[in-house]
């Protein structure tokens, strides 16, 4: 007895189950078809919104890159500056050590010179005072 509910009340489930799912979908289908009306008129709209943005974003990646542009010239003008300045110290400094170089002779031969004038004043000073 309980076998024969149970099937009788599977038999008419069943029947009753694909009705309610071809209800849904047509409902779902109404409901598509309604929303892609409104996204159509919205994705124009969105497009144009779209355009604009991509237009401005491009303009500031153009200035950005202009700016860019600009500092990479006056970096380049300023390591050109910075390399003859660089040639210029480098000639001063060899420069430098030449005169260095020179006045470290010049002070041997004065040196020399005083060292020489001492005996001769010496001998000058002692000759004077034993004639006398």
């Amino acid at each position: 007895m309980r076998l024969l509910s149970t099937c009788a009340l599977l038999l008419s489930l069943s029947a009753a189950v694909p009705a309610v799912c071809q209800q849904k979908a047509f409902s779902s289908s109404n409901t598509t078809n309604a929303t892609a009306t409104v996204d159509v008129t919205a994705a124009s709209v969105d497009y144009t919104a779209l355009r604009e943005d991509l237009t401005r974003q491009n303009k500031t990646l153009q200035d950005q890159l202009n700016t860019q542009r600009a500092i990479v010239k006056k970096n380049q003008d300023l390591l050109k500056e910075a390399q003859k300045l660089d040639a210029a110290n480098k000639r001063i400094e060899a420069e430098q050590k030449k005169l260095e170089g020179q006045n470290a002779e010049l002070n041997k031969q004065r040196q020399a010179l005083k060292d020489a004038q001492k005996p001769l004043q010496q001998t000058a000073s002692v000759t004077p005072t034993g004639t006398n």
